[in-house]
């Protein structure tokens, strides 16, 4: 797995200090191979939390610019938006962030695990000091994150 931004690694190579051993941090992913994807599935079915950047598709396109996208899970938050990628969810995804209406968050309970994607990258925001970012990654450290 290769990260395309650098500023991704960077940001979360600042928050990973306590990271639990059941969490997975995969940052700004364009592309899995088949063993990127039998790897990340064996740590969902030990149980892991899989947070998965994907920076591949449609940038969802803004009309007037508003810089935020609205978290609903692990907690509310507005963070800002870095080059936001439309999602598809699939019938068994949750949609846990949107932008301007776009699903770019989505949770989904795989074995014992939970697999987070991303639309919108979180790991930039960490150079800039972003609080809401760092709570919002925080609490996904913090919570037993099985779906509802």
């Amino acid at each position: 797995m290769g990260c395309v931004l650098p500023e991704s690694m960077a940001g979360f190579n600042t928050q990973v200090g306590d990271l639990r051993h059941d969490v997975l941090v995969v940052p700004a992913v364009r592309a899995l191979t088949g063993a990127d994807s039998a790897m990340l599935e064996q740590w969902l079915k030990r149980g892991a939390v899989v947070l998965l950047e994907w920076v591949a598709g449609a940038r969802v396109e803004q009309g007037a610019y508003f810089p935020y996208v609205d978290y609903h899970w692990p907690m509310q938050a507005k963070i800002r938006e870095f080059a936001p990628t439309k999602l598809t969810p699939a019938p068994e995804d949750e949609i846990i962030a949107t932008f301007l209406g776009h699903p770019v968050g989505l949770r989904r309970k795989v074995g014992d695990g939970t697999l987070v994607t991303l639309g919108s990258p979180l790991g930039p925001l960490f150079l800039s000091g972003d609080a809401d970012g760092a709570r919002w990654f925080d609490a996904l450290k913090s919570l037993s994150v099985a779906p509802r």
